[in-house]
């Protein structure tokens, strides 16, 4: 029971994180250069291979964060549930799938979990020292 509670509690602030930094990446971004994120009511496709790569930023430092909350012992599970809320959230925004692509959330979704994976990777060497 006290591992629902630590993995819960880990994925909250590593989830506030990745999208928090989105957040921040995507405004700042939009509102120096409006012109490269958007064309006729319509997001570029270089404005959407950026916002891929920002999410792989953003996703490694939310597995990052999820790692050093959950502790050492539960660092892979929390991990995939991280990976698996960020994969559920971006299929089921079905405004932000139209609008991306079926190319882009597919790329989204690996993104995710490569991210994630990198974070508790990092975080785990960070045990080791």
């Amino acid at each position: 029971m006290m591992t629902v509670f630590l993995i819960a509690g880990s994925l909250i602030p590593g989830y506030l994180v990745a999208v928090g930094l989105l957040m921040a990446a995507t405004f700042g971004i939009t509102s120096l250069a409006p012109a490269f994120a958007v064309k006729e009511y319509r997001i570029r496709k270089r404005y959407k291979l950026v916002q891929d790569l920002v999410w792989l930023v953003c996703a490694t430092a939310g597995g990052f964060v999820t790692a050093a909350v959950a502790g050492a012992a539960q660092v892979w599970l929390a991990g995939i549930v991280l990976a698996g809320a960020m994969i559920l959230v971006l299929w089921t925004n079905s405004w932000e799938m139209r609008q991306r692509g079926i190319v882009h959330q597919i790329l989204m979704s690996l993104v995710s979990a490569a991210g994630v994976a990198t974070g508790c990777m990092l975080q785990m060497s960070a045990f080791r020292h």
